[in-house]
């Protein structure tokens, strides 16, 4: 998949851009008017991507977004946390049924709905680490970004 995005931040060999993010909606005709899932917000989303194609403040350029990565991201967001959810909670009930604790059921819900943020927590710490590991690639610059600084023009006079 491939995402033009705009580069907001340049400093030797990384760059931070920032872009619209792509919808599942695609090209489907009706998603103009459908609110599903709050798709009438404009959804932005900021990257550190290499700067293999030297890329300059302002500069719109492409990205190659690979197609596994929708999957990976899912199953961090979604499937990982369940997954912890649902073995904690079964270890800590089959721990307190072993140990005769009181109240298992209890003690294995609370454990298993804390670690639900403790799994984000370990995951947002690792932040940095999940960029790298998304392989985001520029392929090229669509177009250059306009002066900031207005330039006077130098007269035949001065």
């Amino acid at each position: 998949m491939e995402q033009q995005v705009t580069v907001i931040e340049a400093d030797g060999e990384q760059a931070r851009v920032s872009g619209r993010r792509a919808s599942a909606c695609g090209d489907c005709a009706g998603k103009a008017s459908c609110s599903t899932m709050g798709s009438w917000r404009e959804r932005l989303v900021e990257l550190s991507v290499k700067n293999t194609i030297g890329a300059k403040v302002g500069d719109e350029v492409l990205l190659e977004v690979p197609d596994g990565l929708l999957l990976k991201v899912a199953f961090r967001i979604y499937a990982l946390p369940m997954f912890v959810f649902v073995v904690t909670g079964a270890s800590v009930a089959w721990l307190a049924a072993a140990m005769a604790w009181p109240a298992p059921e209890l003690l294995a819900a609370l454990a298993a709905l804390l670690s639900v943020p403790a799994t984000y927590l370990l995951l947002l710490s690792r932040k940095s680490g999940m960029e790298e590991a998304l392989d985001v690639r520029m392929l090229r610059i669509v177009s250059h970004g306009k002066c900031l600084i207005p330039i006077k023009p130098i007269s035949a006079s001065e």
